[in-house]
């Protein structure tokens, strides 16, 4: 994936700013939103949050991952990394962020923490010192819709040298803020509504209680269980466990009331876990718009038990300006909690800006390499996204951020009439109606990006689906000869007017609003019952317990091969909202830019989202010993049932792996500490792989030895020091020679073998006179232990005074842990007469 390059231009330095090296201004000034107003400058005291996006450090080496992992078929499909191997392979090198923390704090800013994944450092300022640090002027801005901003006079400057390892500076202007993407259905809009199905549907998942069903037809609204009945759900139920063990981040830059989310659970009998998860100090308190609750519910409604993290992030408003909606997506990324995530919250890709989009794009290709779903609504302002934000002319075609980006699966809106089975829906378009004031507001996001190039999920798509058109010419987006990003992938009901029924503001505290059981639609609804989706296939038998991780190729490649089975086709309607774009984009066979591939017949495409899976088993850290016997079963598990072959990569030297059974076996011959790369590949060259270490101790050393007659009887010393790379001490075991029982614990001493010597605690368990345990109270690297009468005597001795027969005598020492294992070391010594 070609990446955006921001706008360099080299500066002098502003004076007084007291530094001597050129600056450059990374990005450009963000577009003023028509109807804008001056308020005044920022107060000097203000805190604001930024971020300072940090380039990967081999953007092209990490896009070609991103792609190789996601794409069935491929030698690394699914081979995820966690945050920690990211960073070390794709974050930012270590010599980037040292040269930009040092220039941050030349010019007096205090860099926060690197994130897990080495994409950004966060920055907590005044206005007056962000101003100072980066050559700019903050204002505040009143919008249409009565919303306040911070908008900067420039793009920010940052030193020459510093250039080259960010994206950009994201916080410094919030007149680009991502709105809600839901939409109510207007009260005059009587006219509108539908004769709605039957209010249960037998589906397996969740069903409607009484309050809900009858709520339903007069909001124009489906409940969960139709909605389910609609898309086929049904057999996703029967094939996994709805959703258990599958986690899904909700993105929102507002609150949500749990007593709204409770309601919804009561009635629809779930009991999915619903935690927050503040991020920059959360979104706020109270009920929110409904966005979030719409979300939440729509999740829970489908996949009934997932566990949901709902991170709360603050928008970017004059209350909490800063970088919150960026470090929402960071939060959900670096934590690596979820498989899925969910967003409805977008903006005008042209108003977001290169820089800003550039930043997103990278912590959405960590996600892809974590394995990580993203799907994210198209907006509601049909072909011309930027018409809601008044960042251009209404007339422009525009799409929504970030269902745009490349590595996010954008799920576009239609107007469900019927519920089938097939349903019958068409685009969703009220454009029309709600411009001369009557009835719904909205229409489904869709059309060309003017950033991205088409992502190799589109370009690679077969040609019956008819996504490389004419429509998407490379010209709109700077790729000559190519083809751009078009948008949506997939689509679902969005329609307010026949929209989803969900509980919101239960307690009123939203004046003016309803309360309760309430129809809501938008492409809000639709992204998060595609997370139920692809939650339920994380879940299912199918998957073999695998993430679908990014699920656009997938997607495709399941629509290239059994598209009627996969998909709904929309082929009616078109989403030129405000009718100045004639008619475009108008849907057809197949792909279009209104429906994407179309909506889902959810059990055969979460089924072919898990075709051919593989699923590896991570055995974790693994321990041995030097020329000790070792063993571990590799055990994977392929959807298709077919056999499978192993591979091993990194091997300590000394074990060899078995390739038709997966055991590997042998003795070590070398300590280190080794990574393992696995694989198993089934007969249709799918594969699955994990990564483990494994540490190869070296056996403990004993030394300074020694056993002798003493007037009291024998006497057994000796020290234990660890092997390299072995745990410390805690557990040993002293085998007495044959000749000689433990007696008692009584005359044992332990003291560490350090400079100078400390006597520890410990404690003795004597078994049948053959053999002493001694627990330490402490770990240590080193011991000398030292046996005397009366715990050591001539076997057959009851004199304290008993003494050693002649000629060599073998004592053991065991060292036992409980990781490593059990080494055990014997040493002959010879005793000198007395």
């Amino acid at each position: 994936m070609a990446r955006l390059a921001c706008t360099l231009v080299v500066l002098g330095l502003a004076p007084g700013t007291g530094a001597h090296a050129a600056i450059v201004r990374v990005g450009r000034q963000s577009v003023r939103p028509a109807g804008a107003r001056f308020v005044g400058a920022v107060p000097a005291a203000t805190r604001m949050h930024v971020t300072v996006a940090l380039r990967p450090r081999d953007p092209s080496a990490l896009a070609a991952f991103a792609r190789a992992v996601s794409t069935p078929g491929a030698a690394g499909y699914r081979h995820y990394v966690t945050p920690a191997q990211f960073a070390r392979r794709f974050g930012a090198t270590a010599a980037h962020v040292r040269a930009v923390r040092r220039a941050l704090r030349a010019r007096g800013l205090t860099p926060g923490a690197l994130s897990r994944g080495g994409l950004s450092i966060t920055v907590a300022a005044t206005a007056a010192a962000l101003e100072r640090a980066f050559s700019v002027s903050l204002s505040r801005m009143a919008l249409p819709g009565r919303r306040v901003a911070i908008a900067s006079s420039a793009a920010p400057a940052v030193p020459a040298g510093m250039a080259g390892a960010i994206e950009g500076v994201l916080g410094l202007d919030t007149t680009a803020a991502p709105r809600p993407l839901l939409e109510r259905a207007r009260a005059a809009a009587t006219a509108s509504r539908i004769p709605l199905a039957r209010a249960h549907v037998a589906t397996g998942g969740p069903q409607a209680c009484p309050a809900a069903a009858a709520a339903a037809p007069g909001q124009s609204a489906y409940t969960a269980d139709q909605i389910a009945s609609a898309y086929g759900f049904a057999g996703l139920y029967g094939a996994g466990d709805k959703g258990a063990g599958v986690t899904v981040a909700v993105y929102e830059l507002e609150p949500h009331d749990s007593a709204d989310i409770a309601a919804y659970q009561s009635c629809y009998g779930t009991h999915a876990s619903v935690s927050n998860v503040p991020v920059d100090g959360g979104g706020g308190t109270g009920p929110g718009s409904g966005e979030a609750a719409l979300d939440i519910e729509n999740v829970i409604g489908l996949a009934p038990n997932v566990n949901v993290l709902v991170y709360q992030g603050p928008n970017s408003n004059s209350g909490a300006p800063g970088s919150g909606p960026y470090d929402t997506f960071s939060a959900i990324v670096n934590q690596d909690r979820a498989r899925v995530v969910t967003i409805s919250w977008g903006q005008c890709e042209s108003a977001l800006g290169a820089a800003d989009a550039a930043a997103e794009n990278a912590i959405f290709e960590q996600a892809t390499a974590q394995g990580e779903s993203i799907v994210a609504a198209s907006g509601d302002s049909g072909a011309e996204d930027c018409a809601a934000a008044g960042a251009l002319s209404q007339t422009e075609a525009a799409v929504d951020d970030p269902s745009s980006q490349p590595f996010v699966t954008g799920v576009g809106g239609t107007s469900l009439h019927a519920l089938g089975p097939r349903p019958t829906e068409t685009v969703w378009n009220s454009g029309g109606m709600a411009l001369s004031g009557m009835l719904q507001p909205g229409a489904t996001g869709g059309g060309i990006s003017k950033l991205w190039p088409m992502p190799a999920a589109q370009a690679d798509s077969a040609a019956a689906l008819n996504v490389r058109t004419a429509q998407a010419a490379g010209s709109a987006c700077g790729r000559s000869g190519g083809f751009c990003r078009e948008v949506p992938d997939v689509a679902a009901d969005g329609d307010p007017a026949t929209g989803y029924l969900i509980y919101w503001n239960g307690g009123g505290s939203v004046g003016g609003e309803p309360s309760g059981w309430q129809g809501i639609g938008g492409t809000s609804g639709a992204a998060p019952l595609w997370a139920a989706l692809l939650a339920l296939a994380d879940s299912s038998r199918a998957c073999a317990d695998a993430s679908v991780g990014y699920a656009n190729p997938a997607l495709y490649q399941a629509a290239g091969s059994a598209y009627a089975a996969d998909f709904n086709d929309v082929v009616s309607g078109n989403n030129d909202f405000t009718g100045t774009n004639s008619g475009r984009y108008a849907a057809a066979a197949g792909y279009d830019p209104t429906s994407g591939l179309g909506t889902p017949n959810a059990t055969a495409v979460g089924t072919a989202l898990c075709a051919d899976t593989v699923k590896l088993a991570d055995p974790g850290a693994q321990h041995a010993t030097v020329h000790h016997a070792a063993s571990l079963r590799l055990r994977a598990l392929a959807s298709s049932g077919a056999p499978l072959t192993y591979g091993a990569s990194g091997l300590p030297p000394g074990l060899k792996l078995d390739a038709a059974t997966g055991r590997i076996s042998g003795k070590p011959a070398r300590s280190g500490v080794y990574t393992v790369r696995a694989s198993a590949r089934d007969n249709q060259s799918q594969t699955g792989g994990t990564t483990f270490r494994w540490t190869v101790a070296g056996p403990p050393r004993i030394s300074r030895l020694s056993l002798e007659q003493a007037a009291s009887g024998p006497q057994l010393a000796f020290t234990v020091t660890a092997g390299r790379y072995a745990p410390d001490l805690r557990t040993l075991e002293i085998k007495p020679p044959r000749a000689l029982r433990i007696a008692a614990g009584r005359g044992v001493t332990v003291t560490g073998a350090g400079r100078p010597a400390a006597r520890l605690r410990f404690s003795d368990h004597a078994s049948r006179g053959t053999l002493l345990t001694i627990r330490l109270s402490r770990t240590t690297r080193s011991v000398r232990i030292a046996l005397a009468a009366p715990s050591l005597r001539a076997r057959g001795s009851k004199v304290a005074a008993s003494r050693l027969p002649r000629g060599r005598q073998v004592v053991t020492v065991s060292v036992v842990d409980a990781g490593a294992g059990r080494t055990q070391l014997t040493e002959k010594v010879a005793v000198a007469p007395r």
